[in-house]
């Protein structure tokens, strides 16, 4: 039996090229799928930083923009002003109304709120019953981690920010929160309460 040139299959050196055509492309997928899971592994800690932002922010625009003018008592009988902040770990404390919307509002219609930096950590405190005794709970919730929080008051007599809202019982004009992000860098947020 006869075979013609048809019939017949591919070189040795058509198959070598081949091979070694697929090899470049498979090393060039490779390096390409290599470079995006690489740039995933970097974006992705900004990604969860960027987040907690969002969700920080969020929280706060939603208080401040439920602030009332309300003191309180704390867990020992004592008077507590409406809002005050600025000083040591505390940044921010303020009685806030709770949206009807809110599973909390059946419960209360008021909510004593607490923003604290401790550790690198920013966090918020919220307690159902604004007026509490020694058994009152609160819930904690870490918001972000920071190198650094601070926060400004914005008075409506003097016409300028100051760093501490004092026990005077009143609510400032506005608020201005600076955060230093590692990796982002100072970012500042002002928020208009009355």
């Amino acid at each position: 039996m006869k075979i013609s040139a048809k019939q017949q299959g591919f070189t040795l050196l058509e198959i070598l090229i081949a091979l070694a055509i697929f090899a470049i492309m498979s090393m060039m997928a490779y390096a390409g799928l290599a470079a995006v899971l690489d740039a995933r592994a970097a974006t992705e800690p900004r990604s969860e930083q960027m987040a907690q932002l969002q969700t920080t922010l969020y929280l706060l625009n939603e208080d401040l923009s439920q602030v009332i003018n309300r003191p309180i008592r704390d867990e020992l009988g004592g008077a507590e002003p409406a809002f005050s902040g600025g000083r040591g770990s505390e940044l921010l404390v303020f009685t806030r109304r709770v949206p009807t919307w809110s599973s909390y509002a059946a419960a209360n219609s008021l909510q004593r709120v607490s923003y604290r930096f401790e550790d690198g950590a920013l966090y918020r405190q919220v307690w159902t019953l604004p007026d509490r005794t020694q058994q009152t709970q609160y819930r904690r919730r870490k918001l972000m981690n920071a190198e650094q929080v601070a926060v400004k008051f914005y008075s409506q007599t003097t016409q300028t920010w100051l760093p501490f809202n004092g026990s005077s019982g009143g609510i400032p004009h506005a608020i201005e929160i600076s955060f230093n992000l590692a990796g982002l860098g100072s970012i500042q947020r002002s928020f208009l309460i009355r």
